[in-house]
């Protein structure tokens, strides 16, 4: 047991050495941008929160999921990783789960300083036992746990394309496809399904679109984790 979680601290540091990728770089300066633009609005109009907490952070949660791959996807490694004892299984889930972790972690970071500009974080929230939504102060957790759902459905999406295609631009393209098609038609194209809170028809159960959205993060992951575990298709890339 003591050698197993040994062996999983080393690949969890290994995966979270992303700091010299240039998507890296990339993401850290959009973080920073949140922040910057936070910092420089006007105290007495705090902006509005699900601008940065869905909008802005989807496409953070996606760059994540696909920083986490690029050592072995982008650098052409699968071929040779196919071919060692290692659960490839294991390595899709502990990504999957290691991009969720970053994408909290950003959140948080956004929320403190958006606590600190504006003394507190207000927006529409969702309850989880049924009710009316309500705009009231909300708590960092219980922001990061209403839009989670979201992120794990993106995450997964961004985690099946790069298996998928092979590519990390495939889990981009599918991923951003998602966010794009959802953003620009103000959710009114995935309806009942829609990443976004704030977008959700009149009507329409929070609880059950986040349950959907939560099926739907699982189902994808487990086609995920079922195509990478296929190993002639990293192995057969080589000899092609």
């Amino acid at each position: 047991m003591r050698t197993e979680l040994k062996t999983l601290g080393s690949q969890i540091r290994l995966d979270l050495n992303i700091g010299k990728q240039p998507l890296f770089l990339l993401t850290l300066i959009i973080c920073l941008f949140y922040w910057f633009v936070i910092l420089t609005g006007n105290v007495d109009y705090p902006h509005t929160v699900y601008y940065y907490s869905e909008m802005g952070m989807f496409p953070v949660v996606i760059m994540f999921a696909v920083l986490l791959f690029e050592r072995e996807i982008g650098g052409g490694s699968m071929e040779v990783i196919g071919t060692y004892p290692v659960s490839l299984r294991l390595m899709a889930v502990r990504k999957w789960v290691l991009s969720l972790v970053l994408a909290a972690i950003a959140g948080m970071g956004w929320m403190a300083v958006y606590r600190m500009k504006f003394g507190e974080i207000k927006t529409v929230m969702h309850p989880w036992n049924g009710g009316e939504a309500v705009s009231r102060q909300a708590g960092y957790l219980e922001l990061l746990l209403q839009t989670l759902p979201a992120y794990m459905l993106l995450t997964s999406v961004a985690v099946l394309g790069i298996v998928w295609f092979q590519k990390l631009y495939g889990g981009l393209i599918l991923s951003f496809a998602l966010w794009m098609l959802d953003t620009v038609s103000l959710g009114s194209v995935l309806g009942d399904w829609t990443l976004y809170a704030a977008f959700l028809p009149q009507g329409t159960s929070f609880i059950a679109n986040r349950v959907i959205l939560l099926v739907c993060a699982c189902l994808f992951l487990l086609w995920a984790v079922w195509l990478i575990d296929i190993r002639d298709r990293w192995i057969g890339r080589e000899e092609e």
